[in-house]
């Protein structure tokens, strides 16, 4: 094991060779600066033409202007420009709130601006229509052209992040599965860093172990490393911490991965102890207001939906109906809240025996635990093929959700076989009712196997709220138009 290098030694070699700069930050603020600039214009172009036909293609040009100078601030003020520079990773769905709140205060500010030139000059201002319809259209166009240009702008024009690993055990190669799945993090993996590394499974075993502990700032120095995560390193985070400052390597970000992240919510508050900081983790569950304001959301967007998709619906059943003998609805026990047991709802997409040749292809099971999927199933019919690509066979769980056995959102209800197989702390996931979608059905479902779909579902109960079954449902639309997890 590599020798601990003295404080002179740590802060020479740190200043002789420092990792790659920040400008690379800076480039990633001007691309999001540039592209809300485009959305903003095209917001107020759309709203001008269709509010104001009759002015003139100055005013318009000066209230664009004004419009935009006033966003761009309001943007900075809510701190839009900043999260990129230092978090990994990012959601566009989590700015929207604060999309929102700017954009209605420069609203206001607008309305209150053009009130007083009325009553000063009697100049007519743009009027509350156009402002309106600016609102709704940038609203629309700003997350849009947003999260386009961090998917698929960034990763290609910006140079990613030197990214270093400390920690090769199981979580620290979890991580590493899961930042190589999103490029639009603009990450590079080097390596990991552990003194007593474990065997590094098929699919990270192409990044090094490239040393010891002890090896830090060697290694962030050899190979310009511009951010740490710490996965469960066995050195404490405050002396990574003081390696790093020591060494004058300003321009390294840190990132730890929290002990007990299993069961720490993302509502968790911080408080202190005369000085000791003290995480507060909430109580899992959802309180009667809660509870009624789900609920609500599952009946407002449910029943409208199952109107609209009536004709589908008849269509399927029609199809199925047609394509195979057997009935057209699946049903199955399972799982629900407070251990309920339930009959959920799915188009049939399997030939009538398909129960009776289950046990014929457990040899071929592509998952792990209780769990079963084969990829090329033999017993899915023509019509089922189609209906499961693009998750069509779920449509009639609307009909679970309008009798309350299941909602929107929501942990995966287990068939009877697999609930046997949870226990203990996991069992929280059955304070909430379960869902047709969740969080693990927004990842790459494929790819998750049985132990990590249900810690996903437990901290979707610890960190509930309606914002978060939104943007689960908003997530949920490209999944399934992509075809992922199929």
């Amino acid at each position: 094991m590599a020798t601990l290098e003295t404080h002179e030694q740590i802060v020479h070699r740190g200043r002789a060779a420092r990792p790659q700069p920040a400008a690379w930050r800076y480039k990633l603020v001007r691309f999001l600066v540039a592209f809300d600039a485009l959305a903003i214009g095209l917001a107020a172009t759309v709203a001008g033409a269709l509010t104001r036909p009759d002015a003139t293609a100055g005013e318009l040009a000066v209230w664009a202007a004004l419009t935009l100078v006033a966003c761009l601030v309001a943007f900075s003020f809510y701190r839009l420009y900043e999260r990129d520079r230092q978090q990994i990773a990012v959601s566009t769905l989590d700015e929207i709130r604060d999309y929102l709140n700017a954009v209605t205060l420069v609203g206001f500010f607008e309305l209150s601006l053009g009130e007083a030139v009325y009553l000063k000059s009697k100049t007519q201002p743009i009027g509350a229509g156009t402002i309106v319809v600016f609102w709704l259209a940038a609203l629309v166009l700003l997350p849009v052209v947003r999260g386009t240009v961090r998917h698929y702008v960034v990763p290609l024009l910006n140079t990613p992040q030197q990214t270093l690993i400390v920690g090769a055990g199981e979580v620290g190669q979890t991580l590493a599965r899961k930042i190589r799945k999103h490029p639009e993090y603009n990450l590079s993996l080097v390596g990991f860093l552990d003194d007593d590394p474990q065997p590094l499974s098929s699919d990270v075993e192409d990044l090094p172990v490239l040393g010891s502990e002890d090896d830090l700032i060697a290694t962030l120095r050899d190979h310009r490393i511009s951010r740490v995560i710490l996965a469960f390193s066995r050195r404490p985070p405050q002396d990574v911490i003081e390696l790093i400052r020591h060494a004058g390597l300003e321009d390294v970000h840190l990132s730890i991965v929290p002990r007990y992240f299993e069961i720490i919510a993302a509502s968790a508050g911080m408080t202190d102890i005369e000085g000791i900081p003290v995480l507060e983790v909430p109580a899992a569950g959802l309180s009667r207001l809660a509870t009624f304001t789900k609920r609500a959301m599952d009946l407002a967007i449910t029943v409208p939906a199952l109107v609209v998709l009536s004709p589908l619906i008849v269509l399927i059943a029609v199809a199925i109906k047609l394509d195979s003998r057997g009935p057209i609805f699946f049903r199955q026990p399972r799982i629900g809240r407070n251990d309920r047991v339930f009959q959920i709802i799915k188009f049939r997409t399997m030939v009538e025996e398909a129960e009776l040749m289950r046990d014929l292809l457990l040899s071929v099971n592509e998952r792990s635990g209780p769990l079963f999927k084969v990829r090329d199933d033999p017993r899915v019919t023509r019509v089922g093929r189609i209906l499961r690509r693009f998750s069509l066979d779920e449509l009639p769980q609307l009909f679970n959700v309008v009798r309350g056995e299941m909602s929107l959102v929501g942990p995966r209800p287990f068939v009877v076989h697999e609930d046997e197989k949870i226990d203990g702390w996991a069992r929280r996931r059955l304070d909430l009712t379960p869902g047709m979608t969740g969080v693990w059905q927004v990842l790459d479902r494929t790819d998750i196997d049985f132990e990590e779909m249900v810690k996903l579902d437990h901290l979707y109960v610890n960190n509930w709220s309606l914002w978060w079954d939104v943007k689960l449902i908003l997530r949920t639309l490209p999944v399934v138009l992509g075809r992922r997890g199929y």
